[in-house]
């Protein structure tokens, strides 16, 4: 049994959402602010507060969904639970709560629904929460229910510390408890009844009673006098596991004692710390047995975790996802916004939380956009942690290559758009296999505007047929002297031509050429630039561009056999940086070209739809 889906309406910022969730371990990542958190909390109020490891959510009309002008919507908080493959014996256990299916019982589901209203005249708010396929129920659920579905959030200021320090709130006193038989209860209780009866007749111990005892007397007088004496803990086993205390074991062995060194968590960092809190919850979680399904809920796991660490935590819940060897069926729900956990886990299990271009939430399951499992594997390969940034970002300009990431951002400035500002990243993929990235956009997957930059790359044909070296090459063209993109290009634009918010957009030739062809003075800074670069080839100089004369065409060429023709694998991020660096440092007349400018209008949200498509 798991949940497998949440839908939440008008609660907070969560207008209306629908998030599919599989068994075991479930990453939703998304940038700040997006509804990470108040998915969770949407969990938490459906199933109620009684059950919660955690401090309940109490209800207020702040709540409630606001429109985009703050006003408040007068609809009810909604939220509905579904919880798949439930075997014979949960089906029997949640009946109240059951949507059976008699022609397929194995496809039976269960379901829990909540609902919250405001009433302004009360002052006030109203809840009521049902199961199963009865819309209009009046029957609550029963605690024994909801007891079975417990729910422990790790949220995203936990005090990992705290939370294992002595006291009624010590995870490990409730791992112990819940772990404990009554055999083993009575061999701890028998423990300290031990070690405070040694207490009890050790002189150290009886001297400091006594000296207590005396102070009191004089204290309070013979009458009102207290007797007080020292003992470790109650010989009882709750309070016993209440104030047992983790400590860290040191690989040294105390030369008196023969005995592992031992020091206090709180010298442990704070990641470190974190890893030992949630092993100990995970351990509880998988030792309760009156719970059918516990729901682990853990908000940046990758806090205070250095990236190796982040990967070794999603190994070890990856391992403890239900349906694994080492499970008693916890499923866990993990927000994050690392681009290292999102660029390391199955895409099977990886959701972004993100909105469309119209302002509506979404999330979406990676595994649901239509790849082929030889395209799930190449994502995997490729999907890095810079390439990761993408399911974070609100646009998305794909190019082919560093030269492309430096330079796009620069010449976005040059439009008064700074892309960092807009939530928008720029993505190398080091080549031009951009169909199995850019399969994951469109209509029924990530609604995410996504600009795909690239070189037309015609074919090559030699000025007047002259010598066949890059002196004379020039970009092949069609009957009407219009350059023509190569087939690569060409099929790009046709599985993209549909497409709702992917769209591709080449350059006629290469970014230089088209750096250089934007504008009549853009050929002499890039000039300056290379020139800038130490140990250039001197196949392009403002020497050769002068030569060139005011003849625009043949200082574009110039530009582009320079530096792309006659040794196309040299110096090009050199340049980029050079360039970059001039764009950045002064008003110089440059342009940018328009293949650049639709791409990044189309990232950024398309203020210019001329020049969109």
């Amino acid at each position: 049994m798991y949940l497998s889906k949440i839908s939440v309406h008008n609660f907070r910022n969560l207008e209306s959402l629908e998030a599919n969730l599989s068994p075991g371990l479930n990453v939703i990542v998304g940038e700040n602010n997006v509804g990470k958190t108040n998915l969770l909390d949407a969990l938490r109020v459906a199933l109620g507060s009684a059950w919660n490891n955690s401090e309940p959510i109490h209800l207020s009309k702040e709540d409630l969904h606001r429109s985009s002008d703050g006003n408040m919507i007068d609809k009810s908080i909604i939220v509905d639970l579904i919880f798949s493959e439930l075997s014979e014996e949960e089906q029997a256990q949640f009946l109240e709560i059951l949507n059976y299916n008699p022609k397929f019982p194995e496809k039976s589901t269960a379901s829990i629904h909540f609902e919250w209203s405001w009433n302004e005249t009360n002052d006030r708010g109203y809840y009521r929460r049902w199961g199963g396929e009865r819309s209009n129920s009046e029957t609550s659920i029963s605690e024994d229910i909801l007891q079975m579905l417990s729910i422990t959030l790790l949220g995203a200021l936990r005090d990992a510390s705290s939370g294992l320090a002595p006291g009624r709130q010590n995870r490990l006193g409730r791992l112990l408890r819940v772990s404990a038989n009554a055999h083993d209860k009575a061999q701890l209780e028998e423990v300290i009844s031990k070690a405070n009866n040694d207490l009890e007749q050790n002189p150290f111990v009886r001297s400091a009673e006594e000296k207590i005892s005396m102070a009191l007397e004089g204290a309070s007088g013979p009458e009102f006098k207290q007797e007080a004496i020292i003992r470790s803990s109650e010989p009882e086993f709750d309070r016993i596991a209440n104030n047992l205390r983790l400590v860290l074991k040191i690989s040294d062995l105390d030369l008196a004692t023969g005995k592992p060194i031992t020091r206090e968590l709180r010298s442990n960092g704070l990641g470190y710390n974190n890893l030992i809190y949630i092993a100990t919850v995970l351990s509880e979680l998988e030792t309760v047995a009156q719970a059918a399904l516990p729901l682990l809920l853990v908000e940046e796991p990758e806090a205070h975790l250095h990236p190796q660490l982040q990967i070794l935590l999603i190994n070890f819940l990856l391992k403890r996802g239900a349906g694994s060897s080492e499970t008693h069926g916890v499923q866990v729900i993990v927000t994050a916004h690392s681009p290292t956990i999102a660029s390391y886990v199955p895409i099977e299990i990886l959701r972004v939380l993100h909105r469309d271009p119209s302002g509506k939430l979404r999330c979406m399951c990676l595994r649901e956009c239509g790849l082929t499992k030889k395209e799930a594997y190449q994502l995997r390969r490729m999907f890095d942690v810079t390439r990761a940034t993408l399911l974070f970002a609100r646009g998305i300009i794909l190019v082919e290559g560093v030269t492309e990431a430096i330079l796009i951002p620069a010449l976005s400035r040059r439009l008064d758009i700074k892309l960092e500002e807009k939530g928008i990243s720029v993505i190398p993929i080091c080549g031009v296999q951009f169909s199995t990235i850019a399969k994951l956009f469109g209509e029924n997957k990530l609604k995410i505007p996504l600009s795909i930059i690239t070189d037309g790359d015609p074919s090559i044909q030699y000025e007047n047929d002259g010598e066949k070296n890059w002196t004379n090459e020039i970009p092949k063209k069609d009957d009407e002297g219009n350059i023509e993109v190569c087939d690569r290009v060409i099929k790009l634009l046709a599985e993209f031509i549909d497409n709702p918010v992917a769209s591709v957009f080449p350059s006629k030739v290469t970014l230089e050429y088209d750096l250089a062809d934007a504008g009549e003075k853009n050929p002499e800074m890039i000039c300056r630039a290379w020139e800038s670069c130490s140990n250039r080839p001197r196949t392009f100089n403002l020497d050769r561009l002068k030569a060139c004369g005011n003849d625009h065409e043949k200082r574009v060429l110039a530009v582009w056999r320079g530096i792309c023709r006659a040794n196309p694998s040299s110096g090009k991020g050199d340049l980029a940086q050079e360039l970059a660096e001039m764009l950045e440092s002064n008003d110089e007349y440059f342009i940018v070209p328009d293949y650049i400018k639709r791409a990044i209008y189309h990232a950024t949200g398309c203020p210019h739809e001329d020049l969109c498509r």
